[in-house]
Formats: structure tokens, sequence, C-alpha cells
């Protein structure tokens, strides 16, 4: 019993020992070469201790068992470490446990006992048996273990090239997509990355990992040597390689390890998959900028030969009017009574003033497009707009009424005063427009929890269905039956660019208490 005691304590102090080292860091061998000196003996030892100590402890159990089997069978204790060893550290600490076992069990069991010689020739069979097995044993179960730790390897890369494909697929832009695409493949390799992109027979460093720097001559060199064609190598530590598309080269990848170790054959396997995967990732957003361009081009060009019919069609009308009166106030001179010519002189005035809108539509929408419009917000009183704005269009106004309904308490609003005036005027142009004379205008606001709503409702026609979300579109217009009114169609798409750059909004529907279309401006109420 005391024995036992003894023994046992033993036990304990060899599992305590294997806990402690076993726990001691889960660093695996792969790990010893980026570890410091020091910790890196201690990374390569680790799995030997371990398995002395699992041999220690098999010793003991062997003990246990040896006054009741025969010292030959004792071998067995000894599998269990080499079983453990070679699914934990792999091949070579298996042959040393196994080794070890080996002389152990011939040293402290087989007769003559504490001795290395073997005088049975049975023993000495059975002792070369178990070597055998243990070595094969040993192979077996680190084939094993490769084999596992490969089909992980496998998995792991395959999530991650899945992870990253759609964290590209996500990128919009071309600068987000290399520093996501760059700080995947550095933190996959642990190794610096760079991105160099060809444009106008140049190569140029676009991006960098894990942080932005200047490439030296050598770099320069081998990503030149790159991007003809063929991936370049040097010394290990550099790797080059092009980023080719079905449109060519279009630039070049390349790593520094910042280490003399060659790359390993599944590490070149997985870093040309990220590398063409970018590839692809880059071209893809260079088509999509390619086809944005070329929409806008197409844009552009069909809103200029827009704007040049307008020109010719409606600026047109203006003009011969203008040039017709001035063709008869010059014929006729003093022969033309007063009435005659004052009412001359009146419709120049009036088609000149027509002309004039219509020049300021086309240079507000020009301002609009190019994004220089110049807005002041600042606490705007409704009223004082809206009167402004009457006064501007009081010439057009001559043959309607107009109803204006504000309430007393109306609260002042966040605006620009020479924007919300012309979008007022524009909306009243547009109604006088579209409705016969001696129709009313209904001009009203109330005011919302955070918005005041300007209405200005007509008695016309009204707007059809489909094309109450279209009215407000450049150089759109609408057309009843066979009559087309004049203008550019620029007037509503104004107020709602100028609206847009107030915070405001603008919607358009017919009335419901009558015929008529009715315009609602909403824009935000001023800070007290």
């Amino acid at each position: 019993m005391e024995a036992r005691s003894i023994f046992r304590n033993v036990l304990e102090q060899v599992w305590t020992m294997v806990s402690a080292i076993y726990r001691g860091g889960g660093e695996t061998l792969l790990d010893a070469g980026s570890a410091p000196p020091r910790h890196r003996y201690w990374i390569y030892l680790r799995p030997y201790l371990i398995c002395l100590a699992m041999d220690i402890a098999a010793t003991g159990v062997a003990y246990l068992f040896e006054p009741i089997t025969a010292a030959s069978n004792l071998s067995l204790v000894y599998l269990p470490p080499i079983l453990i060893s070679a699914l934990s550290f792999g091949l070579w600490p298996s042959i040393a446990s196994s080794m070890l076992g080996v002389l152990l069990w011939d040293y402290l069991f087989l007769p003559p006992k504490y001795e290395l010689n073997i005088d049975d020739p049975q023993d000495a069979l059975a002792l070369l048996l178990f070597l055998v097995i243990s070595l094969v044993v040993s192979n077996l179960a680190a084939l094993s273990l490769r084999q596992r730790s490969a089909i992980e390897a496998r998995a792991k890369s395959t999530a991650q090239l899945y992870e990253f494909s759609q964290q590209i697929a996500a990128v919009g832009s071309l600068g987000a997509m290399l520093n996501a695409a760059i700080s995947t493949i550095g933190s996959m390799m642990h190794c610096e990355v760079f991105v160099l992109l060809t444009a106008d027979g140049a190569t140029r460093l676009s991006a960098s990992y894990p942080q932005m720097r200047d490439l030296d001559a050598v770099e320069v060199s081998l990503a030149q040597a790159a991007a003809t064609g063929a991936p370049v190598s040097l010394a290990g530590r550099h790797l080059f390689m092009p980023l080719q598309t079905q449109r060519g080269i279009i630039g070049v990848v390349g790593i520094d390890r910042n280490q003399s170790q060659s790359f390993l054959p599944d590490e070149e396997s997985l870093l040309s998959i990220l590398v063409d995967q970018t590839a692809v990732a880059i071209e893809r957003i260079q088509l999509a900028e390619t086809i944005d361009q070329a929409r806008i081009e197409t844009e552009t060009e069909r809103l200029r030969n827009a704007m040049l019919t307008s020109i010719s069609h409606d600026l047109r009308t203006p003009l011969t009017s203008i040039m017709a009166a001035h063709s008869i106030l010059r014929s006729l001179g003093d022969a033309c009574d007063a009435a005659t010519r004052q009412e001359l002189i009146d419709e120049v005035g009036e088609e000149a003033e027509r002309l004039d809108r219509f020049i300021g539509n086309l240079l507000d929408m020009t301002k609009l497009e190019s994004g220089k419009m110049n807005v002041r917000l600042g606490p705007i009183e409704v009223g004082d707009a809206l009167e402004s704005a009457l006064a501007r269009a009081s010439h057009l106004l001559v043959a309607h009424n107009v109803n204006v309904e504000l309430p007393s308490d109306l609260p002042m609003v966040k605006a620009d005063f020479m924007l919300l005036e012309q979008v007022i005027f524009n909306l009243i142009d547009n109604s006088v427009k579209y409705t016969s004379p001696g129709t009313i205008i209904d001009i009203s606001a109330y005011a919302g929890e955070d918005a005041v709503s300007i209405g200005v409702a007509d008695q016309g026609s009204g707007i059809p269905p489909h094309s109450i979300d279209a009215i407000f579109n450049k150089f759109a217009r609408v057309n009843f039956e066979d009559r087309q009114r004049p203008g550019t169609g620029l007037g509503l798409a104004i107020c709602r660019g100028f609206l847009q750059a107030m915070g405001g909004t603008i919607t358009a529907d017919n009335r419901q208490d009558q015929r008529g279309a009715i315009f609602t401006i909403r824009i935000a109420i001023a800070d007290a």
C-alpha cells in the first residue's frame, strides 16, 4: 500500500507537469518562425517534454501491472503515449516517444533489469516487434494528423477565399476595393502587399498594406518586369504577380515577406487565386466606371439635343415676335398711329420678358447640373417671398385672379429668399400657362410639426395620372390633345432642384375639391 501511495503521488506530480507544459501556450511548431528566440526554443522542446512526461506516467502504470502480468505484455502500456504524441505533435515527437518507451521497457522490466542487455531471445524479438509496431503506428498516426491538418487548412483557405470574394464584390469604389483586397492578402499571407495599376502606359503605386510607403529601386524594377506578363521573384522574399484580365495586364501585385524564405506551393496557389480575384474585381469596377461615364455622356448629349431643340422652337417664338414688331415700327415709322405703336411696344416688352425667363431657366438649370448653386439659408417669412413673387408675376396675372390664404401666425422657414421666391414664381407662371383666362389661382400655407406646406392650386385641366411623377423631369411638358404650351419644360425641374438644395420637397397632384392641379411645397421651419 505504501508503494502504491508513493506511486500515486508520482503520477499526480507527472500529470501536473504535463498539464502545465500543455497549457503553457497554444503555440504550434508552425508559430516558431515568428516567435522570439528564447520562446522559439520552448515551442520546439515542448512536444518532446510532454512525450517524456507521458512515458514516465506509462512507466508508473507498468509498475502497477508488473506483479500481475508478464514483462513482455508491459510494452502495450507505452502505445498510448506514442499514439497521443503522433496525433498531437506529429511524426518526430512520436518516434522519440517510441524510442524512449523501448528503452524504458528494456531497462526497467525486461531481464536482466536495470541493464540494456537482453538474455531471452523471445524478449529480444518482442522488443524488436514493439519497436517496429511503434514506428508504424507513429507514422500512421502522424499521417492522419497531416491529413487532418491539410483538410483544416484547405477548409480555412476556402472560407477565407469566400469571405474575400464577398468582401470585394460588395465594394463599389476602386480605392476601397484595393484597400480591402491588400489588407486581406496581407493578413492571410503575413506579409506586406503593394498594388500598382497601369495607366497611360505607366505602372504606378496605388495602394499598400499595412501602411503606405514608396517602393525602392529593386522593387520598382521587379514590378516593371512583372508588368510584362510573368511573375517575378527575388531571394524568396519579394514576389510580384501581374493582374491579368481579358483586356490585358492592368497592374501588378507585390509581396514582401521581410524574410528570406521561399513560398510554399500551397501559398503560391492561394496567392494566385487571390490575385486573380483582385484582378477580376478591379476590371469589374473599371468597367462599371466606363459604363457610368458612357451613360453620363449619353445623358449629356441627350440634354444638349433637348436644349437645342427647345432653343430652336421655344426661344424662336419670342424672337420672331420681337423682330416682327421691330420691322413694323421701322417700316411704318410716323405713319403708325399711337395705339398701334403702343401695342407693338407692349408686345416687344412681353416677348422680351418671356425670352428672359427662358434664358433664366436655362441658366438656373446649368447651375443645378454643375453643382455651383450658391444657397444662403436663413429664417424667411413666407409672406415676403410670396409677395415678391406675385409682384414679379403681376403682368402674367392680368387675366387671372389670385386668392391668397396665409395664417397670421405662420412660422418662418429655413430657406434662401431668392430661391424660394423663384420657386413660387415658377409655380404661378406654370398655373397661368395651363389655365384659361378668368380662372382663380389659390395660394395657401399651413404649418406642420416641423415644416411649412405651401400650396399653389389652379383651375386648369389637371395633370394626366401617368405624368404626375414625370412633370418634374427636365424638358418635360404636358400635352393636352393637340395643344402644347410654350416653354422650355424646365420650370418644375428647377423648382425641385432649388427645394432640394434648401432641404425641401415638392409634390404634384390633382385637386380633390374641383378640377385643376395643385403643387405642394414642404420646407423646414426655421430654428427659434
